[in-house]
């Protein structure tokens, strides 16, 4: 009678332990990336000449293609038995057979008495992500010092004939670094900092508006030896006043992590860490653009468009969602964000526009409308175009336009527009500047050029009046 249940609690607890070893060495298929997700392990032999380096991914599909690039330096390529590995330069790829797959190779190098720093000297696998990276070091140099990586160090030996090192962590390529002189260590919310003293923390170093929890740990070294800079989640500086740079690698990872761009706009992450949590900017175009975006919002848009940014919050993010959100928070369309989406200076001027199609007797036209004060603008020189007019610009604030037997003079500094040498004068703001561009109010275009102006939800028509 009882055997029903025991037999369904033995499945149970195999199906647990089943689930279990799966976790711990674990290789799925991410729907949004179809990359393979694997723990790897690296291991690293120091010597006089160089470094010795074996690569391993675990819990990898039979059958599975992996497109890797190899470091600059790569000497003596070999991958583990069984394995279809092709390598050519410093590239190749390997076909999986069975669990595990490695590559080994080595790196020659003549390495400094002093300190010296790696970086880039793992293998890249294109269909990877790391789940988890454990990095075992032997050194065989007997040289002492202090090995540092950006992630964590889970044991530090001295033996007879080696010093061992290993750490684990997230990052997918941590740097490593050595020094001779052994720096001391202080801990803190976000990581570990080397210093040749032991640091005061600034006070507020890790306040930050949202939950620090699952940032990515940061390394840092206050050392002279090295150049200032910031690799993957390894921070050099110069001093201790620079530590406040912890505090704003960490809002850029939150919001690298959390706000999700295509790589060609990924240097837009700049322009939300400055815009949402006053961050230093990486890219001083995203602080023109910030202070664009503000300069042209109500205090209470500007609240609106802060939240519409947070909605972005653990979705793909890219320009043209952007420029979407603003036009929402304004009510007026703009392409700002598309025309900017390169990080290259300077910042393209904010536009604003009617979205809606415009059309002369029928036929689409490029240029849009904008709404000011309640009245609708039309851009002058464009819409005159449109309806068949040659324009010539005879300085900044005068036009002479031409049409079969039809010539208009328009005078912007005067308010005044010559229709066949008969003057009218136009009411102020008739003409008005938006933009840098000049445009005519939908009144004076009607009266001046005889089209009709219709509007609807989704186009405006410039259509003559046939006099």
């Amino acid at each position: 009678m009882n055997k029903v249940p025991v037999f369904l609690l033995l499945l149970t607890a195999v199906a647990g332990v089943l689930l279990t070893v799966q976790w711990i060495g674990y290789e799925k298929r991410s729907s949004a990336s179809q990359k393979v997700i694997a723990n790897q392990t690296i291991e690293i032999d120091v010597k006089e000449s160089g470094f010795t380096i074996k690569q391993t991914l675990a819990s990898v599909s039979e059958g599975t293609n992996l497109t890797m690039r190899l470091p600059a330096d790569a000497e003596e390529v070999s991958c583990s038995k069984g394995d279809t590995c092709i390598t050519s330069s410093q590239s190749g790829t390997i076909t999986v057979k069975g669990e595990n797959v490695s590559i080994q190779y080595t790196i020659p190098a003549s390495l400094s008495p002093r300190s010296f720093l790696l970086n880039n000297w793992q293998a890249a696998f294109e269909e990877m992500t790391s789940a988890k990276t454990t990095l075992l070091i032997t050194d065989h140099t007997k040289r002492g010092g202090q090995w540092i990586s950006s992630i964590e160090q889970k044991a530090a030996k001295q033996l007879s004939e080696i010093d061992f090192y290993s750490f684990e962590g997230e990052a997918e390529r941590p740097p490593l670094f050595w020094q001779k002189e052994r720096l001391k260590e202080t801990q803190f919310s976000g990581g570990t900092i080397f210093a040749r003293y032991t640091v005061q923390l600034p006070s507020g170093l890790m306040d930050m508006p949202f939950s620090t929890e699952d940032l990515p740990r940061q390394t840092v070294v206050i050392s002279s030896d090295i150049k200032p800079q910031q690799l993957d989640g390894l921070l050099f500086i110069r001093q201790q006043s620079d530590l406040n740079t912890i505090h704003t690698n960490a809002v850029y990872a939150y919001v690298k992590k959390h706000f999700i761009f295509p790589a060609d706009e990924q240097w837009m992450t700049s322009f939300l860490a400055v815009s949402l949590y006053n961050a230093k900017p990486m890219y001083m175009k995203a602080a023109e653009m910030k202070e664009q975006v503000t300069a042209v919002l109500t205090e209470q848009e500007e609240k609106k468009w802060e939240e519409a940014l947070l909605q972005l919050k653990g979705k793909e993010v890219n320009a043209v969602k952007l420029d979407q959100v603003l036009s929402a928070v304004k009510g007026e369309q703009t392409n700002f964000f598309k025309e900017n989406k390169s990080s290259r200076p300077p910042s393209l001027p904010l536009v604003f526009f009617d979205g809606r199609l415009v059309t002369v007797e029928d036929q689409p036209v490029s240029f849009h409308v904008k709404t000011k004060n309640g009245l609708l603008y039309i851009p002058l020189e464009d819409a005159a175009k449109a309806l068949g007019f040659s324009v010539q610009k005879v300085s900044p604030q005068q036009w002479r336009m031409k049409k079969g037997v039809d010539v208009y003079r328009f005078d912007a500094a005067r308010n005044q527009v010559y229709v066949n040498n008969h003057p009218h004068l136009l009411y102020e703001h008739a003409l008005d500047q938006i933009d840098g561009i000049t445009y005519i109010d939908k009144i004076w275009f009607q009266k001046v050029f005889l089209f009709e102006v219709k509007e609807s939800n989704e186009a405006i028509e410039l259509t003559s009046y046939g006099l």
